[in-house]
């Protein structure tokens, strides 16, 4: 199975099969059906076809976030997704690849799909290196995660993010980062955010509402660090989440475990009275807990099992409280004291929360070593979910031995150009017709099945 995969994935990256023609009108500024012959673009014309006037993914500071409307906004065509979310099978109906996979333990991943906040084009580049995500099965919420004091605290998912995940089921949540004051952060632009019209609403609840709907993704996570505020911003904080779910209830909220309900920078590392508030009442549908539970010395406190008896206490699912894990500098080799996640009988004390899903990239030395670490963090190190790790130290287990692959392929048939995203060429009806490095993930179309590689149209036993 591991050298079928290494196979395979050789095959479509130095092909880079596609079914669609987007990324050719967008390059070459003519219709693919016009295309008659092969020619090779030389790596001197390369900057030529980034434009500085290409279509750039959005990110404001709250001022300019809530001036914000579609008929000003110049490249909304292009940071619009048009890929409706994929209805994925239920749980109850899919069989674990192993015993301790339980079907309500879910995964929330904040993804820097994108290496910076700002200048990132709406669907791509003439670059081949680009976390080309694969492991959908695995995650059930991508937190696109970025914002910056220096560029922008307020942050969508570009649109080739957005199909792709859509494509594989999967809700995306933009970014809202209102940092401490030690980065930048500033005491007004929360103040902005929270400010009232002369009816008692919040304009700002009401933005992210009209962006998210327009842009096409399913919600925010807000990430309230900046020091300074008290109980009453953190009684507005909570009435503007219940805004935005009294105006769009499909609409998902995810907040930070750092503001407390007396308006401090506390994180808590657990839920409990400080920051329960923020998911009751209507308000977030979930949180994320800070890192710390998981440290030596907060270790014997049992704070995940904490923060489950609290839940089912207060009428609050655990399942949408996720324990924060911090992968960001080492994650293959991010230690975790899974016992303290773990339940017994084939369950854990709450969801999983993954902050920078995306340094299997950013850490990785080349393409290979990237495939390698994905496939070690998301199943394991045997790349077989099937073969669980029962080791009870701290090391990393694969997150395939506690949540179930979910699928969005739920008919007799599929489509697929097996996929990921990027290439070195470009071919159109099996003819070559660029030799450019490319990437744009809203062309991916590689379904990475536990079960094996399927073949197009070939029928699911």
């Amino acid at each position: 199975m591991k050298k079928s995969k290494k196979f395979f994935i050789r095959i479509c990256l130095s092909t880079g099969i596609l079914a669609s023609a987007t990324l050719l009108t967008a390059c070459f500024g003519t219709s693919a059906k016009h295309v008659k012959a092969n020619y090779k673009v030389t790596a001197e014309a390369i900057p030529d076809y980034q434009s500085k006037n290409a279509p750039i993914s959005s990110y404001w500071m709250p001022d300019k976030f809530l001036e914000w409307s579609a008929q000003n906004d110049k490249d909304l065509i292009y940071n619009q997704s048009r890929v409706p979310l994929t209805k994925r099978i239920s749980p109850d109906k899919l069989s674990p690849s192993n015993q301790n996979q339980n079907k309500k333990t879910k995964i929330v991943a904040l993804s820097m799909m994108n290496s910076q906040t700002s200048g990132n084009p709406s669907r791509g580049t003439t670059k081949f290196e680009s976390y080309t995500f694969d492991y959908w099965q695995y995650i059930d919420t991508l937190v696109y995660w970025g914002g910056s004091s220096g560029e922008g605290i307020i942050v969508t998912p570009s649109a080739d993010v957005i199909d792709e995940a859509h494509s594989n089921g999967v809700p995306v949540l933009g970014t809202i980062f209102l940092p401490p004051k030690e980065y930048g952060g500033k005491v007004d632009w929360v103040k902005t955010m929270l400010k009232k019209d002369e009816q008692g609403q919040y304009p700002f609840a009401s933005q992210m509402v009209k962006v998210a709907k327009t842009y096409g993704f399913e919600g925010w996570f807000i990430n309230e660090e900046t020091q300074g505020l008290n109980a009453d911003d953190a009684a507005n904080m909570k009435a503007l989440i219940q805004q935005v779910k009294k105006e769009d209830s499909s609409l998902q909220i995810m907040w930070y475990d750092a503001m407390t309900k007396d308006g401090k920078v506390d994180w808590q590392n657990q839920l409990n009275d400080q920051n329960a508030t923020f998911v009751q009442d209507k308000a977030a549908d979930a949180m994320f807990l800070n890192f710390w539970w998981t440290q030596n010395n907060l270790a014997d406190q049992k704070l995940l099992e904490k923060s489950n008896l609290y839940a089912k206490n207060h009428n609050i699912d655990p399942y949408n409280i996720y324990a924060g894990i911090d992968v960001q500098a080492k994650d293959v080799q991010t230690p975790v004291k899974w016992n303290l996640l773990e339940k017994g009988n084939q369950a854990t004390q709450t969801s999983i929360g993954l902050y920078a899903a995306s340094a299997t990239y950013t850490n990785a030395s080349n393409w290979d070593d990237f495939q390698n670490r994905e496939s070690a963090f998301w199943a394991n190190q045997k790349a077989d979910p099937r073969q669980v790790d029962h080791s009870v130290n701290e090391s990393w287990t694969g997150l395939s031995k506690y949540v179930l692959e979910k699928s969005a392929i739920s008919g007799n048939e599929f489509n697929t150009n097996f996929n990921l995203g990027n290439g070195y060429n470009y071919f159109k009806a099996g003819q070559k017709i660029s030799e450019m490095d490319w990437n744009d993930r809203s062309l991916a179309g590689f379904y990475h099945l536990t079960a094996g590689l399927l073949t197009t149209k070939e029928k699911i036993k």
